[in-house]
């Protein structure tokens, strides 16, 4: 395991005139937020800049979703290639977003991690991308607080990353059920309307379960945060699961319990925490290498491409690119295409 200034190098890939990776950036002054995009090399293409504080993204040819941070109520679709925004589709009168969403494989429906604020139980939106955006239904989860919705790499196979909170937007993000939540991951058979739970694990107890990725050997990397430190056993807060076998992973470097972002292709992951200022390369259970950034947050990987940023600084393929003046990373990035 080494620990170094930088280990996203000497990938090779897209033209360096077209976008590979998008970023989140936003402003300390204004709260806003605005999508990034970069070339393989660190160049800076082009920039969309949106209305609202903006988290995880989700892309599909040109299209590129743009999702709010906890609790907002609209997200965006910009041009990928004019970086023009589409269209800005607001959530219904009573519901939130989380964050996150993913395409299905051939693009035609959007799927949306959302809360309804009568129940405080978590949900699926899902849109119907064909023509202008809209809203087809709804999928009812069991239980509060989906995060990261991911599809698996060659089918419309989902995972969701059900927390555990109950929240409200009157409350803010603060815990309503502290005491006694229970987080688990979630999958959705997209074609079928099937879900199936993964159930509750042990050691989970205390951990709200928020980001995942599954590499292209189908191992799924799953992060939590601790948000009840007297629940919680112990400070590991990222698991493995592979061929249905479940592993609470412990590496050597620590996360303090905390995962910033979870991002998955190949056969690696990389995994952040902002707590600790690490970014882990990961092969399964094994750490690769490890990574010191500031704040870090946002890893991607993609082909020909890896990245890793921290609160004032973007590492991609090795060139460090700084973020704009009095404006911050967010925690998730982009591979693109």
């Amino acid at each position: 395991m080494g620990l170094g200034v930088s280990w996203c190098r000497g990938a090779l890939g897209q033209p360096a005139e077209r976008a590979a990776y998008v970023g989140v950036e936003t402003s300390a002054e204004t709260g806003l937020s605005r999508a990034s995009f970069f070339s393989t090399s660190g160049a800076r293409l082009g920039q969309a800049p949106l209305d609202f504080r903006a988290h995880g993204m989700a892309e599909h040819g040109r299209r590129l979703a743009v999702f709010p941070r906890q609790p907002g109520d609209r997200f965006a679709l910009v041009d990928t290639e004019t970086l023009e925004i589409r269209s800005v589709v607001t959530a219904p009168a009573d519901r939130h977003f989380f964050g996150h969403g993913a395409f299905t494989r051939d693009g035609q429906h959007l799927l949306v991690t959302e809360n309804d604020l009568e129940t405080l139980q978590g949900g699926i939106g899902v849109y119907d991308t064909a023509g202008p955006m809209r809203r087809i239904g709804q999928i009812a989860l069991p239980g509060p607080g989906p995060h990261e919705i991911a599809r698996q790499p060659d089918r419309d196979i989902f995972h969701i990353a059900l927390g555990g909170l109950e929240t409200h937007p009157a409350y803010g993000r603060t815990p309503l059920n502290l005491h006694a939540f229970r987080s688990q991951i979630v999958t959705l058979d997209f074609d079928r309307g099937a879900l199936n739970q993964l159930g509750h694990w042990a050691g989970t107890e205390g951990i709200s379960l928020r980001h995942l990725a599954m590499d292209h050997r189908g191992r799924l990397y799953i992060g939590g945060q601790i948000k009840s430190a007297e629940r919680a056993a112990g400070e590991a807060v990222l698991w493995l699961v592979e061929n249905d076998r479940v592993e609470r992973l412990e590496p050597d470097a620590s996360l303090g319990g905390y995962v910033s972002s979870v991002s998955a292709h190949g056969a690696q992951a990389l995994v952040s925490s902002k707590e600790t200022g690490l970014a882990l390369r990961l092969d399964g259970p094994r750490t690769v290498e490890v990574q010191r950034l500031d704040g870090a947050g946002a890893v991607a990987l993609g082909p020909g491409l890896c990245a890793a940023s921290g609160f004032r600084l973007l590492d991609l393929n090795g060139a460090r690119v700084e973020a704009l003046p009095r404006h911050e990373f967010d925690n998730h990035g982009l591979a693109m295409g």
